[in-house]
């Protein structure tokens, strides 16, 4: 029951708890700052210790590449993982210098602007977290399938007795057993693990962009029956109209204000991490593409890199969706406005959504970097 309570309490937070459970679990980002002192400090070793796993591994990586560095073929076969791996290094890093920030973020979903506990909002704030759990659950699954296709390949070589040499310098002949198998291990660990934070990373990050429509659109609501919903109030409560209509237009303004705080924290935290997903995912496309240009389409090795192509494209089309819902939905705001029953509305009012008209008639626009808008056509082009 009191899990039930404090769910109700903070339904626009409860959708991104899965996400941060992950991240806590991988060692990507910080614990609640409530916590026990002893656990945020052993925390933090465990979030160190994966860092330099991870970096060791990006090591291994360049190493090899500049091993390979006369065989294209052998430099491909390394580079998209490479730049997969940068990308994900960077996100961690944004995770960990900018965890304040995003603090704030969070602790305006606990707020008590974005959990009003209308029942109107209830089933707005529930679709967000069924649609943002379910995400997260097949983006996670469907990279660490990848992954284990990954590691399955060379495995079906090593038993047909063929050659097989992995995207890591080794200083040993990773052909010989029972050496194999040690690396083969290592190998789909780093790599399961580095695809599970990656995509769990993603989804946190759209999170906050569907939270934001979600508010959206409960701003539209309210809006919308704000005359009606003072009426039946007022008809309750025996209070004076105008005084309740003042309340909850006071209501919608500090709603409207929380909104724009929230997009420009995002905007501050993430854009530069999203920019750099764009551009190398770009890369990792055009590698990808030259890759698979010479694997056996009926091959363990193709389906994979066919998965592993979906990924980066459905990271790319997220980021672009959801930023285009934000944009979508902050434009339908005037439409809303203009819906009132405005002779309903005493004259002293009107002037005070009037002025509130002309500040919404900006959308809000989401950015990568103050370079590339996070929208559908960018997807598209």
């Amino acid at each position: 029951i009191i899990r039930f309570n404090n769910m109700e309490e903070n339904l626009a937070y409860y959708g991104v708890k899965p996400h941060l459970k992950n991240l806590n679990f991988c060692g990507f980002y910080q614990l609640d700052p409530n916590s026990p002192k002893i656990k945020r400090i052993l925390h933090t070793a465990f979030m160190r210790l994966i860092f330099f796993l991870i970096l060791l591994y990006t090591a291994q990586q360049i190493m090899k590449v500049y091993q390979d560095r006369d065989d294209l073929n052998k430099v491909m076969d390394t580079m998209f993982l490479l730049l997969t791996n940068s990308d994900s290094i960077y996100k961690q890093i944004v995770l960990w210098k900018k965890a304040n920030r995003i603090e704030i973020l969070l602790n305006i979903m606990k707020g008590p602007i974005f959990n009003q506990k209308k029942p109107e909002h209830r089933e707005y704030l529930l679709a967000t977290a069924r649609q943002a759990r379910l995400l997260l659950r097949v983006f996670n699954t469907v990279a660490l399938s990848t992954c284990l296709l990954w590691v399955l390949y060379p495995v079906i070589l090593y038993v047909q007795r063929k050659p097989v040499e992995f995207a890591i310098w080794l200083p040993f002949d990773a052909n010989l057993s029972p050496q194999f198998y040690f690396v083969a291990f290592y190998v789909w660990v780093q790599t399961s693990w580095l695809a599970f934070s990656n995509t769990t990373m993603d989804v946190f990050i759209t999170f906050f962009l569907t939270q934001c429509k979600t508010q959206l659109s409960i701003l539209r609501l309210d809006l919308e029956n704000i005359v009606q919903n003072s009426k039946e109030e007022a008809l309750m409560s025996r209070k004076d109209f105008n005084v309740v209509l003042e309340r909850r237009f006071r209501i919608v303004l500090l709603h409207y204000d929380e909104i724009i705080r929230f997009s420009g924290v995002i905007q501050e935290v993430f854009s530069g991490a999203v920019l750099y997903q764009f551009l190398v995912s770009g890369w990792i496309i055009c590698t990808t593409a030259y890759r698979t240009v010479n694997i056996d389409p009926m091959s363990v090795e193709f389906v994979s890199m066919l998965m592993y192509m979906c990924c980066i494209l459905t990271e790319l089309f997220i980021f672009c969706f959801y930023g285009n819902e934000v944009t979508h939905e902050s434009e339908k705001l005037i439409e809303s406005v203009y819906a009132l029953d405005w002779l309903e509305i005493p004259t002293e009012y009107r002037r005070a959504i009037i002025i509130f008209m002309e500040r919404i008639k900006r959308s809000i626009n989401l950015v990568a970097g103050d370079l590339i808008p996070l929208s559908n056509s960018t997807f598209v082009s």
